[in-house]
C-alpha cells in the first residue's frame, strides 16, 4: 500500500511540474494555479498563505500545520471571506470545547456561549451565566485564549473585577498579569483584517510561521476590553 501511495504521490508531482512547465497545454496560470497570497495570524503564530485556483474543486481552506492552503475556482473569488471563515468555525469549535473543560476543571456552570464578531471586547459573562466570546481569540496563543476563559468563568463566582474574584483567576492562572500585557500589546494584530492577495505567480515555496510576541508582563483588561487599562464591562 504505501508504494501505490509513493507512486500515485510521484504522479501527481510530475504533473504540478508539467503545468507550470507547460500552461498552454494545462489551461494557462489561471488553471490550476498557486501563488503566496499573504499571512494568516492563528494561535499566535503569523502562518503563510497560498491561493490556488483550481476550478474544478470546491472552494475551501486547508490548514496543515505550517500554512494555510486556500482554493479558489477562480482568481476573482474572495479568499479571504473563505479564510475569514474558516477562522470563525475554528473559534466556535474550539473556544466551546475548551469552556467546557475549564468549567469542569473550576467546577462552575455555564448556560449559553456565542461566538461573535465583536470590536470591542474581547469576551463577557452575563447574570444569566451566558458567556459572549469574539471569534478573534482563536488568533491569539492558546495561553492567552485559556486566560480569557477562565477570566469569564470566575465571574460565575464573582460578578465583579474585586480581590477575591482576581484571587480565583490567580488560582487557575498564575500568568494573568501578563496575559492582560499582551492583550493590550497585540490588540492592533489580533482585530486586523486579512489581507490575502492573489498573483499569477506560480510559488509552491512556504515560509516557517511567524511567532507573534509572547505573554509578557503588564496590563490589559479581559472580560474584557482590548483597549489599554479600562474597567471591562460585563453584561
Amino acid at each position: 500500500m504505501s508504494d501505490t501511495q509513493t507512486v500515485i504521490s510521484d504522479v501527481k508531482l510530475f504533473i504540478e511540474r508539467l503545468k507550470k512547465e507547460l500552461p498552454e497545454v494545462f489551461g494557462g496560470p489561471t488553471e490550476n494555479a498557486e501563488t503566496e497570497a499573504g499571512k494568516i495570524l492563528y494561535e499566535g503564530k503569523l502562518y503563510p498563505a497560498r491561493i490556488h485556483v483550481t476550478p474544478d474543486q470546491e472552494e475551501g481552506v486547508d490548514f496543515n500545520g505550517s500554512a494555510f492552503d486556500i482554493y479558489l475556482q477562480a482568481p476573482q473569488a474572495d479568499a479571504n471571506a473563505l479564510a475569514d471563515q474558516w477562522l470563525r468555525n475554528k473559534a466556535n469549535e474550539v473556544l466551546k470545547a475548551k469552556t467546557a473543560e475549564w468549567a469542569q476543571k473550576m467546577g462552575v456552570q455555564y448556560n449559553n456561549i456565542t461566538i461573535k464578531n465583536q470590536q470591542s471586547l474581547w469576551a463577557s459573562c452575563s447574570a444569566k451565566k451566558n458567556i459572549n466570546y469574539t471569534y478573534h481569540i482563536i488568533k491569539m496563543p492558546t495561553a492567552i485564549r485559556d486566560y480569557l476563559i477562565v477570566h469569564e468563568l470566575s465571574h460565575l463566582v464573582h460578578m465583579n473585577h474585586g480581590a477575591e474574584y482576581w484571587q480565583l483567576v490567580a488560582q487557575y492562572c498564575p500568568d494573568y498579569k501578563a496575559h492582560r500585557r499582551w492583550l493590550n500589546d497585540n490588540r492592533g494584530a489580533v482585530f486586523a483584517a486579512l489581507d490575502l492577495k492573489y498573483t499569477p505567480q506560480a510559488d509552491n515555496a512556504a515560509p516557517a510561521a511567524e511567532q507573534v510576541p509572547a505573554p509578557q508582563e503588564a496590563q490589559a483588561q479581559t472580560g474584557t476590553q482590548p483597549q489599554a487599562e479600562q474597567t471591562p464591562k460585563e453584561n
